[in-house]
C-alpha cells in the first residue's frame, strides 16, 4: 500500500471515530432533553417522511441566512451531527482521488469522486 493510502486510512479511521463520538454525544444530549428542542425525540421520526415545506412549518427551523442560529435547537443539532458523521469521509476521498488521478489510476479516482458526490447529496438532503 502506498504512503498516501496509509495516511488516508489512518485519517479516515480517526475522522470516523471523531464523527461517531460527536454524533453520539449530540444525540444523547438531544434525547435527554439537555438541549432545548422544537421537536421532541418521540415526534422526530414522524417528520422524516414530510416535505421540506411541511418540515419547516412544523419545526420552525430555517435553513437560510442565519441558519447557524438553529444550533441551539436539539433536533437541528442532532441532524447536523449526522451530517458531520456522513461527511467525515469526504476529505479522505478527495485526497485519495487527487493522488489516484496523479498516478493515472482513473478508475479509483473516478470512484472516489462519485462516492463523494453521493455523500454530498445525502448530506444536503
Amino acid at each position: 500500500m502506498k504512503t498516501v493510502e496509509k495516511r488516508a486510512a489512518v485519517w479516515f479511521k480517526w475522522m470516523g471515530w471523531a464523527g461517531l463520538i460527536v454524533s453520539l454525544v449530540v444525540f444523547t444530549l438531544y434525547v435527554m432533553g439537555v438541549v432545548p428542542s422544537e421537536v421532541s425525540p418521540a415526534e422526530s421520526a414522524a417528520h422524516w417522511s414530510e416535505s421540506s415545506e411541511t418540515y419547516r412549518s412544523e419545526t420552525g427551523l430555517v435553513f437560510e441566512t442565519g441558519w447557524f442560529g438553529n444550533i441551539r435547537n436539539g433536533y437541528f443539532l442532532s441532524t447536523a451531527a449526522l451530517a458531520i458523521l456522513a461527511s467525515t469521509a469526504l476529505p479522505t476521498l478527495i485526497v485519495l482521488s487527487v493522488s489516484w488521478f496523479r498516478r493515472r489510476d482513473y478508475l479509483h479516482g473516478t470512484m472516489a469522486i462519485l462516492i463523494s458526490c453521493v455523500l454530498l447529496i445525502a448530506i444536503l438532503g
